[in-house]
């Protein structure tokens, strides 16, 4: 049996912009996080109110607002466009050292993902140098003085990066921190992925199928998370499940006691087991449906490498690129960013 992971943070991420309006209670705490920085960004609740909500609206631009147990601890609001600005981005003080800084950047980094080039913004010194390790680490570089300065006493300066770099330090940090929190309710983790014919794969995430049949499988996998992959022609990731159970018998013990948890006919199960003394049936449990199924395609463009889906399953190497896969699929999943 696998031990169970030991997740350290539930989080609860909202989008703010365009088609996504949240509840009107969600906006006043992204609009009191964001303000906060008053004491730094003199009349920044006028800003707020003549250019971030008209902005959210006509999806000039997007919001992210990060819950913990119930209390926004984080917030980022975006421009979006060639050279995309992160207009706002703020942490609450008891917060800033538990990876809440790289998730949200990830968050603004794969809303612009398909559209900016560069990403810029405007920081007081203070800030820069305090955080300009953090801020180096995603390929920011400071460009000296802004055009516009804020405060009397505290130089305003110009960062920017190229996007590229961005994405790259996002491919490369997000996997170690998005393993330790559940988003939105889901578990970022995932032991196996497991490769199902299309039709077969729609039954399981849609409950008509609880048991798949594999002619050699270890007991050894109960308790571990599968990623569901839909094989060809479909080519897409559908959802994720719990292998309860995995018992292995002959298949015709297998026939009459699962019979009607296989999704299939006894023609189509003759024909797999032909030849077989034994066979496993892994049984399913918690099966959840992704909303939106990522394409295979879509996720090698997102990873920038070949992702190579197994014939029957395999295992989550930690040094492979599926962490990398695994934990942007969690993090778009989060805002229906697909």
């Amino acid at each position: 049996m696998l031990g169970e992971l030991k997740i350290n943070r539930e989080l609860r991420i909202v989008k703010f912009g365009g088609d996504y309006i949240p509840r009107e209670d969600r906006f006043e705490h992204l609009r009191n996080l964001v303000e906060e920085c008053e004491d730094i960004y003199p009349g920044i609740d006028i800003w707020f109110k003549r250019k971030v909500k008209p902005g959210l609206q006509n999806k000039e631009r997007s919001g992210f607002l990060i819950y913990h147990n119930e209390l926004p601890i984080g917030a980022a609001v975006l421009r979006k466009d060639n050279d995309s600005k992160l207009c706002s981005m703020r942490i609450r003080e008891d917060n800033q050292q538990g990876g809440i800084g790289t998730l949200l950047l990830s968050l603004v980094a794969a809303e612009i993902r398909n559209q900016a080039e560069k990403i810029h913004f405007t920081a007081p010194s203070q800030v820069w140098f305090k955080w300009e390790s953090f801020f180096k680490g995603f390929g920011f570089q400071n460009n000296g003085p802004a055009g516009t300065q804020y405060r009397l006493f505290d130089e305003e300066l110009a960062c920017s990066a190229n996007f590229g770099d961005v994405w790259k330090a996002v491919l490369e940090k997000l996997p170690g921190i998005i393993e330790n929190l559940t988003l939105n309710g889901n578990s970022a983790h995932c032991d196996l992925v497991f490769s199902i014919k299309p039709t077969f794969a729609k039954k399981i995430v849609s409950g008509e199928k609880r048991v798949e049949i594999r002619r050699k499988f270890s007991n050894k996998w109960e308790g571990a998370t599968a990623l569901i992959y839909a094989s060809s022609p479909l080519r897409q990731f559908v959802g994720e499940a719990v292998i309860n159970r995995v018992i292995t018998k002959s298949p015709r013990e297998i026939w009459v006691e699962w019979e009607n948890e296989l999704g299939c006919s006894y023609e189509e199960f003759s024909s797999y087991c032909e030849g077989a003394i034994e066979v496993s049936a892994v049984i399913f449990s918690e099966v959840h449906r992704f909303k939106v199924p990522i394409l295979h395609s879509h996720m090698e463009k997102l990873v920038q490498r070949d992702l190579k889906p197994p014939q029957s399953y395999c295992a989550v190497d930690k040094n492979s690129v599926w962490p990398t896969a695994l934990s942007l699929s969690y993090l778009l999943r989060a805002t229906h960013s697909l």
